[in-house]
């Protein structure tokens, strides 16, 4: 009787995501148990096929044509990948959203976030992960993008959103394909934030 080729439908799985998707072990377990993913993982990141980035999580590095290099992923993604790994509910703090849309000026290589699992903290390349223990229930909006502006909305303040930050904002919205549809499904947050934020996009399709 032939054994399956579990390495072979890993990297079939692999190969049909985007270049610099995160997996991690539980991504395969309909393929096969943990023991056997572990050594596929490992044999592929020794072959060079995927990248270790951490344990437990690989990635098939993305080339860059306009810079000559692979990029890796970034960590806001390494930090929710490892909150799916360990079924947390993550949400940044506020200093860590204001950097994440783009509204602060300090330059920071520690990211922090609020979680309901227990207090951990890792390093990837060179920045610091901090998941912090948070009594608070998750915020009910369904996207991570919208989340993040938010928080960062909340922190910065209603009265000092000019047209210097409407045009963070703005790019912030663009580069993440934040939609009007998106929005309307997360009607209870804040209407300044809601309108703030409605006027960006109406703004931004009238430029297409």
């Amino acid at each position: 009787m032939q054994r399956p080729d579990y390495q072979g439908q890993v990297l079939n799985q692999i190969e049909s995501k985007p270049a610099g998707t995160l997996f991690i072990y539980s991504d395969f377990f309909e393929i096969a148990e943990a023991t056997a993913i572990r050594q596929i993982l490992r044999r592929l990141s020794n072959e060079k096929k995927v990248t270790k980035i951490m344990d437990g999580m690989y990635v098939k590095l993305e080339y860059s044509h306009v810079l000559k290099k692979y990029i890796y992923p970034s960590t806001i993604n390494v930090a929710q990948t490892l909150a799916r790994k360990f079924n947390w509910n993550i949400y940044p703090s506020k200093h860590t959203a204001l950097n994440i849309v783009g509204l602060s000026t300090q330059i920071s290589n520690t990211y922090e976030f609020l979680s309901d699992g227990p207090y951990r903290k890792y390093i990837y390349l060179s920045n610091e992960i901090s998941f912090k223990k948070s009594a608070n229930k998750k915020i009910k909006i369904n996207s991570d993008v919208l989340i993040n502006l938010i928080i960062a909305l909340d922190a910065y303040g209603k009265d000092t959103i000019k047209d210097n930050e409407v045009q963070i904002i703005s790019k912030y919205i663009e580069n993440n394909k934040l939609t009007e549809e998106l929005l309307d499904q997360n009607k209870t947050i804040p209407e300044w934030m809601y309108l703030v934020i409605k006027n960006i996009l109406k703004k931004g399709q009238k430029n297409d």
